[in-house]
C-alpha cells in the first residue's frame, strides 16, 4: 500500500531521513518509535507531501508520488488522515465547522450533508455536544479527538498520527489512544510516531525503531520489546520501559 525506497532527506546540519527503505501493507498498524530527532517524523511527512524528500521514491498504491505534482498530491492527501501534535484546530470556527470545511471545500459537499457526516464522528469520539463549542472551550484530549474525527471526515484510506498524545496531560492520552485504537480494531491503515510504548505494544502489528535518520530494527512488538537484537535498541528500550 505504501512503499518508501531509498529515501534521503537532509536539513540544514541535520541528515533527517537516511537510506530509508519500508514497505506498510494495508491494514496494518505500524508504529514508529526511537529518539527525538531519529527522523520518524520527518518519514511521516515524506509519505504525505509536507516534505519533499531529496532522493528517493515513495509509491502510494503502487503509484509513484510525484512531489511536482499538485493535483496528483492533493488526490492522495484527500485519502491520507494526518493527525498532528498540535491539533491544529481553527480557533475561530466552531467544533462542527473545523471537521466540515474540507467536506464542503474540497469534496464539494452540500452543507446538509456535511454536516450530518460531522456529528456521526462527533457521536462516535462521544464530543456531539460539543459541536458548536470553539475549540477554546475543549480540553487537549478533546481536541485531539476532533482533529482525528476532522481527519476521518475525508474517509481515508490512511491514518498517519505523529505523536498524538505527546502536548496532552497524562490524564488526556487515554481517551486519545481509545479512539486510535477502535480505529486500529476495525482495520484502518495506521503509522502512528508515539512515545505511548503501552499503546504500540497492544495495538501494532510491527514496531520500527529509528535513530539518526536510519530504521535500526522492524519486527514484531514481542521481538521489539522483548527481544531487541541491535545494541542501540535495547539501550533505548532500557530507558523507557
Amino acid at each position: 500500500m505504501i512503499k518508501l525506497c531509498n529515501i534521503y532527506k537532509q536539513f540544514p546540519n541535520v541528515q533527517a531521513l537516511d537510506d530509508v527503505s519500508l514497505q506498510i501493507n494495508e491494514k496494518e498498524i505500524v508504529c514508529l518509535i526511537g529518539p527525538s530527532g531519529s527522523g520518524k517524523s520527518t518519514l511521516l511527512r515524506c509519505i504525505n507531501g509536507l516534505e519533499i524528500p531529496d532522493k528517493g521514491q515513495v509509491f502510494i498504491e503502487d503509484e509513484l508520488v510525484d512531489y511536482k505534482n499538485e493535483k496528483q498530491l492533493r488526490a492522495l492527501r484527500q485519502e491520507m488522515g494526518f493527525v498532528f501534535q498540535q491539533f491544529n484546530l481553527f480557533p475561530h470556527k466552531k467544533v462542527v465547522e473545523n471537521i466540515t470545511l474540507a467536506l464542503l471545500e474540497v469534496l464539494k459537499k452540500d452543507e446538509e450533508s456535511a454536516n450530518s457526516i460531522a456529528l456521526k464522528l462527533l457521536d462516535r469520539i462521544g464530543l456531539k455536544d460539543k459541536a458548536n463549542e470553539y475549540p477554546s472551550k475543549l480540553s487537549g484530549g478533546q481536541k485531539q479527538r476532533v482533529a482525528i474525527a476532522r481527519a476521518l471526515a475525508m474517509n481515508p484510506k490512511i491514518m498517519l498520527f505523529d505523536e498524538p498524545t505527546s502536548a496532552l496531560d497524562p490524564e488526556m492520552v487515554k481517551e486519545v489512544l481509545t479512539v486510535m485504537k477502535e480505529l486500529a480494531h476495525e482495520g484502518m491503515t495506521m503509522i502512528v510516531v508515539t512515545h505511548e510504548i503501552g499503546f504500540a505494544k497492544e495495538v501494532s502489528n510491527r514496531v520500527i525503531f529509528m535513530d539518526e535518520g536510519k530504521i535500526i530494527e522492524s519486527g514484531s512488538p514481542n521481538v521489539i520489546f522483548n527481544e531487541p537484537k541491535h545494541e542501540r535498541t535495547k539501550t533505548f528500550l532500557s530507558k523507557v520501559l
